[in-house]
């Protein structure tokens, strides 16, 4: 790499003027190229890892009768999925696409307990999933949501250091 550095700045001193521009034009499009090559080998990564979740996903589905997920974020205080979520919902979707059958309940759970707009915000999170998976192609009349707010916590211990796992969504199988 470094060698090529070194060709590519001997060659570009003994061009003409017109003709560096023309290399420096040529210079950017191959990175641009090799940067989108990279960029389709990284997708087709995650798409084969997307794939092999969405197996265990299906499994556990069916197993257990629901997919419990901290891997879906929204922003703090709002129902506005973050992106970090779309491989998860992707993958759902995936999922629920390869399997006609199924019918799901997204169910939305917050961290915080006793306030009303707690539970108000887990509908609305619920909601924005189910949109989520809907904009993916997905059937509305296969999903419904419910926000359940503080009302099923995994952890009752405010302090407890595996309380931030309250928030969560649940996908149940109907």
């Amino acid at each position: 790499m470094k060698l090529l550095f070194i060709l590519s700045g001997l060659l570009l001193s003994l061009l003409p003027l017109t003709t560096q521009a023309q290399f420096g034009i040529l210079t950017g499009a191959v990175d641009r190229a090799v940067n989108r090559a990279a960029e389709r080998e990284i997708n087709k990564a995650v798409e084969r890892k997307l794939t092999e979740k969405t197996g265990e996903y299906y499994a556990q589905l069916m197993d257990n009768g629901r997919v419990v997920s901290h891997s879906i974020a929204f922003e703090e205080g709002s129902a506005t999925l973050l992106a970090d979520s779309q491989p998860f919902v992707k993958g759902m979707a995936d999922m629920l696409r390869r399997n006609p059958d199924v019918r799901l309940r997204i169910e939305a759970h917050t961290l915080l307990a006793g306030e009303a707009a707690n539970q108000r915000l887990s509908q609305r999170r619920a909601d924005a999933v189910r949109a989520a998976l809907i904009g993916l192609g997905i059937d509305g009349t296969r999903l419904s949501a419910k926000g359940l707010g503080s009302t099923q916590p995994l952890y009752s211990e405010p302090d407890d250091e595996y309380a931030p796992l309250n928030q969560r969504l649940e996908f149940v199988k109907l």
